[in-house]
């Protein structure tokens, strides 16, 4: 079905809706693409969306366009302008080729034991406040020891992992992701009039930070990811500042939040479906898949925007020149036509990738690690807690929020059961 007919269906309201899924579903059934009143032609069938991700007259420079009509001077318009997601040719394959001499396989597997490292102890210090807390009672008795996991872990150990590949002191790391929360909005399809001028604070404070870093790296680098890119290339290559400072913002920013929601998402769907949980507490082969699955399911960033340079098509669908289009991943990864009984969660499925992480040139630049770090994390709990189970009682149930392009929970309380 490719009747791309319009719909009353507007991507700016996304967050107002609890579950977009159902309405995803909605869209689906009214062909491979939408038409929205405000203009936008949304994506939501699996093989569509993939073509718009292999399609070059598809392209991301005129995001950069937008942002630097619609923000004033200043870092906010500067970061988004030199923004590594927002890049053509020559650009593109330029900066994603330096940057991926620096961000290697290599790098990202001799991490690994450091991120596990990591992991442990931060769950050493959970179970120590859960000692120190066992003690408490209400009128029914002793209250059971619950925590926080996406505050206290999930949270944490990315942005802790992102600050130890830039070299970023960890006395900075709350600083930083406050800023990376605060510019979030800037990245939606409207910018909430309320949140606006925070945001563009947040980029002036973080645009300072970055600048800082870069020149400390100049004078003095070291083994981190940072020297790294700082550094000329074998034919004399360089970054310039612009876009070394945009890559800071994107890195930390993607590299904490996006791993955070993709976990603390996926934990919670798990901790839903008991007997999957279970299954990977005892068989420790099923979490990659599992968080395949995570990716998924409940996809942490429901869309990427593109522009066609030239007239196009989505399955048949004509395009004009310059349309802005979404490809909406989330409800491309619920898309029955590619996978089997798309609306049921199952870490032992087998067939193939989702489009979480986008497709193409643009695929991110950082799956790998997220993958690991979110592998990482759900072996780390449920080897150690193979009981766990949400927490009931007094705690409040994890609610949804969506900021611009993402979604996630704004806590995960848990029963950590021995």
């Amino acid at each position: 079905m490719s009747s791309g007919g319009d719909t009353d269906f507007e991507p700016a309201r996304l967050g107002e809706v609890d579950d977009p899924y159902p309405l995803f579903a909605s869209l689906r059934s009214q062909g491979s693409s939408v038409l929205t009143a405000s203009g936008f032609r949304c994506v939501v069938t699996f093989d569509a969306a993939e073509a718009v991700f292999r399609d070059a007259r598809f392209q991301s420079g005129l995001i950069a366009t937008r942002y630097r009509e619609a923000l004033p001077p200043g870092a906010a318009r500067d970061e988004l302008s030199y923004r590594i997601n927002f890049l053509d040719p020559p650009d593109h394959p330029r900066v994603r080729g330096i940057v991926s001499r620096a961000f290697t396989p290599a790098r990202v597997r001799d991490l690994r034991p450091w991120v596990e490292a990591t992991a442990e102890d931060l769950l050493d210090d959970i179970e120590s406040g859960l000692v120190d807390s066992a003690d408490l009672v209400d009128s029914a008795g002793p209250l059971p020891p619950t925590v926080d996991l996406r505050a206290d872990f999930a949270h944490t150990l990315p942005s802790l992992v992102i600050s130890e590949m830039l070299g970023v002191p960890v006395a900075d790391r709350e600083q930083l992701t406050g800023w990376t929360e605060a510019v979030t909005p800037l990245l939606g399809v409207q910018i909430p009039t309320d949140l606006r001028q925070r945001a563009l604070d947040a980029s002036e404070r973080f645009a300072d930070y970055a600048s800082d870093l870069v020149e400390q790296r100049r004078r003095s680098p070291g083994s981190d990811l940072l020297s790294a890119m700082v550094e000329e290339g074998p034919d004399g290559e360089r970054l310039s500042r612009e876009e070394l400072l945009s890559l800071v913002v994107t890195l930390y920013s993607a590299g904490h939040r996006t791993t955070r929601d993709l976990f603390t998402n996926g934990l919670f769907t798990l901790l839903r479906h008991p007997d999957q949980y279970a299954a990977v507490a005892a068989d420790p082969t099923l979490v990659a898949g599992a968080v395949g699955e995570f990716l998924r399911y409940e996809t942490p960033t429901l869309y990427v925007a593109r522009v066609p340079v030239a007239d196009a098509d989505i399955a048949g669908v004509p395009v004009p020149a310059f349309t802005p289009t979404l490809v909406m991943l989330a409800a491309a990864n619920r898309d029955p036509a590619r996978f089997i009984e798309s609306e049921r969660f199952d870490i032992r499925r087998d067939e193939g990738s989702s489009l979480s992480f986008a497709f193409g040139p643009h695929h991110c630049l950082g799956a790998s690690l997220a993958r690991m770090e979110a592998e990482v994390m759900l072996r780390a709990v449920t080897r150690r807690w193979p009981l766990l189970t949400l927490a009931d009682g007094d705690r409040p149930a994890p609610r949804w929020w969506s900021s611009g392009p993402f979604r996630g929970l704004d806590h995960l309380w848990v029963a950590p059961h021995r």
